[in-house]
């Protein structure tokens, strides 16, 4: 069995902090992996949580240890940004039309 090392509290907080209001689903849910592991869960019992393989909740943690919280974040993604196709951007605009009323 291998989990993170302890957190200090400081640390811990920042975690929830990220948990409740990161940016992106993949940093609150990182977030998230690390705070089990510091309570003994299994890398095994995250990845049944998550829904995702095994190796993939090991290299959360591998990056945590050596980067940190940046270890957490998305690295940038080379190319051109997705381009929506006009029939999504006009339901966009309907929704957000819906909940000005």
């Amino acid at each position: 069995m291998r989990f993170i090392t302890p957190l200090d509290d400081t640390t811990e907080k920042y975690l929830f902090g990220l948990l409740k209001n990161g940016k992106t689903f993949r940093l609150r849910m990182r977030a998230h992996a690390i705070l089990l592991s510091s309570k003994k869960y299994s890398i095994d019992a995250i990845a049944d949580i998550y829904n995702v393989h095994r190796d993939t909740v090991s290299r959360w943690i591998n990056n945590w240890e050596e980067k940190g919280v940046e270890g957490l974040e998305d690295a940038p993604k080379p190319g051109r940004p997705r381009v929506r196709p006009q029939s999504e951007k006009k339901s966009y605009v309907a929704l957000s039309q819906l909940r000005k009323v």
